[in-house]
């Protein structure tokens, strides 16, 4: 499988982390790991969106170029960097379906007023749901550059480019976010969405540990 880990170049220690945990839980050489680097994709011309003020991460709209990226053929995942795996992400397969796109569907009322680095933590419909998501590429070809390139935050953090009943569900354990849910025995992978260990005020915070363990043997 095909996986995506969204690039920050402010915090590449935690890209690193992420892609130490996919692989810890994988046999060698199971996944075709790739970072998306917005500079890159600009210089190369596969990412063309104007800069938008606000962005909370270098990779808020890279994610959704990724079946383009993938060239419209088989699967691939798509993950925030500031998550740690505690599973092989070929788990999360299962839930696709035969849908063009599955991701955990979130339900967060309780929206904390900032997050990482002092970003201001928006609401919005979906919040969090374009943070992991797998696609099923062929059936996503009308995701073309043009379009990319074109639509409007809202349409693609709130899947405006799917039907409804297009969208498969993931289970929570596979998107924990950090300070949303209570933590428990059956977490599949760790979302330090508010901020991870890598920030200075987060580096004792809840599940750091789990960071911490996987920096530490990189």
């Amino acid at each position: 499988m095909k996986i995506y880990i969204g690039h920050d170049s402010r915090f590449s220690q935690a890209t690193r982390a992420c892609r130490k945990s996919i692989e810890d839980h994988s046999k060698e050489g199971e996944h075709e790991i790739k970072y998306l680097d917005k500079k890159s994709l600009t210089r190369v011309g596969a990412y063309g969106r104007k800069e938008v003020s606000g962005e909370s991460t270098e990779f808020s709209f890279t994610r959704f170029y990724v079946p383009m990226l993938s060239h419209y053929k088989g699967i691939s995942l798509f993950v925030d960097n500031d998550f740690i795996f505690k599973c092989n992400p070929s788990e999360i397969e299962q839930y696709l379906r035969n849908k063009p796109v599955a991701c955990v569907k979130h339900k967060l009322e309780n929206i904390h007023g900032n997050k990482m680095d002092g970003v201001e933590n928006k609401s919005y419909p979906r919040k969090c749901w374009s943070s992991l998501m797998l696609f099923d590429n062929e059936k996503l070809k009308h995701l073309t550059k043009e379009y990319l390139d074109n639509a409007s935050p809202a349409d693609l953090h709130q899947f405006a480019w799917v039907k409804d009943n297009e969208i498969g569900r993931i289970p929570l354990k596979y998107n924990h976010l950090v300070g949303y849910y209570k933590k428990h025995k059956y977490i599949k992978a760790i979302h330090y969405t508010q901020g991870g260990p890598w920030f200075d005020e987060y580096k004792d915070g809840e599940l750091s540990e789990e960071w911490w363990k996987v920096y530490n043997s990189l």
